[in-house]
């Protein structure tokens, strides 16, 4: 598992992959590197604007997120980032799409991750919740590398993330880069905290303490090898259940091709009796 953080992605080594349909849409992976590893960004520490109990009922929860003043490199990343789906999309037009479209088209197509904002106000960044069978599934942690409940996610709470950049999705009218938040470090006050006083490494100076607030306990990231795990899984199931339906509709076709060929012997029997019969009665 390899997890980059926001002011080291190098978006020329990301890679596309043609978009395939899965249901009603269709779906183009995007990897990292020569060994195409998934795309794993790590933020820097940012100001949730979003209470959890507005949005852990909705189908697609989104956290809204305040970049911190003076800090823009990771809003710099997604707009660079969005810039190089529009422009990859453009020259890929024939390949993935067959047909020859427009930077203009593709352009108003895309919906970006990124959004302007006026002067002296910070931007915010929107990222998804991933949800299964209507259950927001999110690790959350706080800076003493302990597991806490999704409630921690409130309003003013600073916090940093691992997104996990996925690919492009593209729709009926638009299409957009499918990235979900994979896991959160929630900051807390002390009177949130496990312990009853402030551990002695949050007393140190502020680079090293700057230092900390970007690592993530080995404990944690290992959390999405499950996760890696489970993917792997579901994926294997679909592909296991799309070959069955294939084997099914093959021999189903060739069951129908067996019958239709027997009905065409059988006429061609009845044809031949027929005129046999009309021979034998000329004859008579």
């Amino acid at each position: 598992m390899s997890i980059h953080r926001y002011d080291e992605v190098d978006l020329d080594l990301i890679n596309y992959s043609k978009p395939e349909k899965i249901g009603s849409s269709y779906f183009g992976s995007m990897s990292y590197g020569s060994n195409l590893r998934p795309i794993y960004i790590q933020t820097p520490k940012l100001k949730c604007r979003t209470n959890i109990d507005d949005i852990k009922n909705k189908k697609n929860p989104y956290l809204e997120l305040e970049v911190q003043q003076g800090n823009y490199d990771i809003y710099d990343l997604f707009l660079n980032l969005d810039d190089k789906n529009i422009k990859t999309t453009v020259s890929h037009t024939n390949e993935w799409f067959k047909k020859d479209l427009s930077l203009e088209v593709i352009d108003d197509m895309y919906k970006r991750t990124t959004k302007p904002f006026k002067k002296d106000v910070n931007p915010v960044l929107k990222f998804k919740l991933p949800v299964v069978k209507n259950q927001i599934q999110c690790g959350v942690y706080n800076q003493q590398k302990v597991f806490v409940d999704l409630d921690q996610i409130k309003d003013g709470v600073d916090m940093i993330l691992i997104l996990h950049v996925r690919g492009l999705k593209v729709l009926k009218q638009y299409f957009y880069c499918d990235c979900y938040v994979s896991q959160i470090k929630v900051f807390q006050d002390s009177e949130h905290s496990k312990y009853s006083i402030i551990p002695e490494y949050s007393m140190i100076d502020n680079d090293d303490d700057d230092m900390m607030d970007d690592i993530f306990d080995q404990e944690i990231l290992d959390s999405f090898i499950s996760e890696e795990e489970k993917e792997k899984k579901r994926e294997e199931e679909k592909r296991k259940k799309e070959m069955k339906e294939k084997e099914e509709r093959e021999a189903k076709e060739l069951k129908i091709q067996e019958i239709q060929e027997q009905i065409e012997k059988d006429k061609i029997e009845l044809e031949r009796k027929r005129v046999a019969m009309e021979k034998l009665l000329g004859n008579k």
